[in-house]
């Protein structure tokens, strides 16, 4: 392994997702990371990500640009969190969350372990009302 890796967020090509709104700039592969899942998300506004938990990852979030709704839900506690430019969260991998865009949005997510796609799903029946 070297020494280090770099990356240019510009020289990154934008990935669309099936079943996930935003814009993904996919980092990790980039840098060729071992213990992180680094990406930028890119949200219009009203914009949202599936709503989803994590298997084994937890996720950090830093806006980079704009502002976002994170809800944030486990077991009967539910909270919704405004985020703005330069705010962050750590949510662990039981908490259910979705991030909504209030307004045109950049968003740095990083997940670790870095595993492969670990998203767990709820069925339509499960889903928040």
């Amino acid at each position: 392994m070297s020494l280090y890796s770099l990356a240019d967020l510009d020289s990154i090509e934008p990935r669309e997702i099936e079943s996930i709104a935003p814009t993904l700039l996919p980092i990790g592969p980039a840098l060729e990371s071992e213990q992180l899942r680094p990406s930028v998300w890119h949200y219009e506004r009203g914009e949202e990500n599936t709503y989803h938990r994590q298997d084994q990852q937890e996720e950090f979030y830093l806006v980079l640009e704009g502002t976002v709704d994170v809800t944030v839900e486990r077991d009967d506690e539910r909270d919704v969190v405004t985020l703005t430019r330069h705010e962050c969260m750590v949510v662990p991998p039981e908490s259910w969350r979705q991030i909504e865009a209030v307004e045109e949005s950049r968003v740095l997510v990083v997940g670790a372990p870095n595993v492969a796609d670990d998203a767990v799903l709820k069925d339509a029946s499960e889903q928040r009302s």
